[in-house]
């Protein structure tokens, strides 16, 4: 479904491009003229000038430009992309309002937009329209009464998004024709590549501003991540013996355990051929015996008392079973000494919280005294250690910091966002590998696994200043890296660029871009390749 939307982004474009060297689909610069008289709300009359503005019929393409006037705005919630006609008093100015929310940058489909007009000395002129039939547009049409140098302000309000964009002056015309006049003179860049709002909303697409920022240069390295100090156990059995269930269970691995749990117990061998298992079996054996003969005493007593055996038989039940209680008692007692307590056996508990690593033995099986059975990690706290060759240890002065992609992945973890923290750096050279160790250490919440490989960029102490992009803006077009700034909400220049730094998810650029600037990020791609159309599909709006 995806991949079906991206084409047809993709076709769209390049046939959008095809024609704009056939018919003129844009809009001249009147806009649409709605003939229609708006009233005035309340007695004040041109005091307020309060008027609720006409909604606009979209175009037959459903794109419904305003033509003229184009502005990108940005709020700290939303971009407005619009189009309007050169205000003139009497003139009903189409606004075509299109709204992008910047937090996934999906269209805006419902709420309603208010222009407004203020300042200028005359009194304010307020215009509103709701959601139009096109999904992400909103039309409200503005037909000022004033003549004058106005504060143009647009204002979406959509449930819990309100989005405010002062847009700064414009002059309300006293004729339609010289209105129109204004826009002879208007600037006009060639060789720009459309991609329509239409377009970015069905596809996987953001924008992001060129900022001034400080990165830091880097060297790779290969590294590992393992558990903090303190954080790595490895249980032995303290006596040779049976392995037994502890009270929760027989644990396993990925368990969770706290410090101080009972884990497993080890029945102990007590010498020659008696172990723990056999004095449970004595024990047991001794109980059947006891409970045997208290029965056959209870018997021979009730058959007494009928007289129907002999009192003699009586006394020698009552002997035996004393002697059955004697044996059972031993046994207990046996038991009782050596298994530490009624749950059995020598006590086998974490000496950390973690998860359970490794496991060596199961239940029932024996073991060796000093016999490795557990190996406990605590994952909360982990480090990071980068072997950073001989060559490069130079280089790093005092580390900034590090990020890293794991073993065959191109996802890229800064330990910034990890609340990571230098420990030690290049203290001596490894002998053999010629490599110097820096460790960080970092929480773990993305849930890293001990042993876990890496790739390592650690940062040294030489810094660039400059412009700063996000690196998915950046585009290999034949060796050459490139961007795509925005012109217009619509409209993108290419612009080749020279890298200075990579940091992270961050591109220093050297040169090619400002701050200020805005660059496509995700789906910029897609404009390289629709600019693969024809030359002329930079020229005015494409529909």
């Amino acid at each position: 479904m995806r991949r079906d939307l991206i084409l047809g982004a993709l076709t769209s474009a390049l046939l959008l491009a095809a024609c704009a060297d056939g018919d003129d689909h844009g809009h001249g610069p009147g806009g649409h003229a709605h003939d229609e008289e708006v009233g005035d709300h309340g007695a004040g009359g041109d005091e307020h000038g309060h008027e609720h503005a006409e909604e606009a019929h979209a175009e037959e393409d459903g794109h419904g430009h305003g033509g003229g006037i184009v502005v990108t705005d940005y709020s700290e919630t939303a971009e407005l992309f619009v189009e309007f006609p050169p205000l003139a008093v009497g003139r009903a100015s189409e606004f075509a309002a299109h709204f992008t929310r910047l937090g996934d940058f999906t269209r805006v489909t419902e709420g309603r937009v208010t222009v407004r007009l203020a300042g200028g000395g005359a009194p304010e002129e307020v215009f509103t329209a709701g959601a139009s039939p096109t999904p992400g547009i909103f039309r409200p049409v503005a037909r000022p009464r004033h003549v004058g140098t106005r504060d143009l302000t647009v204002i979406l309000e959509a449930g819990r998004l309100v989005s405010v964009h002062r847009l700064g002056e414009y002059t309300v015309h006293e004729t339609v024709e010289a209105a129109d006049a204004s826009l002879a003179d208007a600037p006009h860049e060639d060789g720009l590549i459309p991609f329509l709002k239409e377009q970015q909303w069905q596809v996987d697409f953001a924008t992001a501003p060129v900022v001034e920022q400080t990165l830091f240069h880097s060297v790779q390295a290969p590294a590992t991540i393992s558990p903090a100090p303190g954080g790595d156990a490895t249980l032995s059995a303290q006596t040779e013996g049976v392995v037994l269930a502890g009270e929760a269970g027989f644990p396993g691995v990925g368990d969770i355990v706290a410090r101080g749990d009972v884990l497993v117990r080890i029945a102990p061998n007590l010498g020659g051929d008696q172990d723990f298992a056999g004095l449970v079996a004595e024990r047991e054996a001794a109980r059947a015996a006891f409970n045997m003969a208290r029965t056959e005493f209870d018997r021979l007593r009730s058959l007494a008392e009928q007289g129907a055996v002999a009192q003699r038989r009586v006394e020698e039940a009552r002997a035996a079973l004393q002697t059955a209680r004697a044996r059972l008692t031993a046994s207990e007692a046996r038991l009782e000494a050596v298994e530490g307590g009624a749950a059995g056996g020598v006590a086998v508990r974490a000496p950390i919280s973690g998860r359970i690593a490794q496991l060596n033995a199961g239940a029932g099986s024996y073991v060796q005294s000093g016999e490795t059975l557990f190996r406990i990690v605590d994952t909360s706290r982990m480090r990071l250690v980068a072997q950073v060759a001989e060559i490069d240890a130079s280089q790093l002065g005092q580390p900034q910091g590090a990020w890293f992609t794991l073993l065959g992945g191109d996802r890229t973890f800064d330990l910034a966002d990890f609340d990571g923290r230098l420990v030690a750096a290049g203290a001596a050279v490894d002998p053999i590998r010629r490599t110097a160790p820096v460790i960080f250490q970092f929480d773990n919440s993305a849930g890293f696994a001990a042993g876990t490989l890496a790739t390592a960029r650690v940062r040294t102490s030489n810094r660039f200043d400059g412009p700063v992009i996000p690196a998915n803006a950046v585009i290999d077009d034949a060796g050459q890296p490139v961007v795509f700034v925005m012109a217009d909400g619509e409209n993108w220049r290419r612009q080749p660029i020279r890298i200075a730094v990579r940091d992270g998810q961050s591109i220093g650029i050297a040169s090619g871009v400002e701050p200020g600037e805005r660059v496509a990020t995700e789906g910029a791609y897609l404009i390289h390749l629709a600019a693969s159309g024809p030359a002329e599909a930079g020229h005015g709006h494409a529909h």
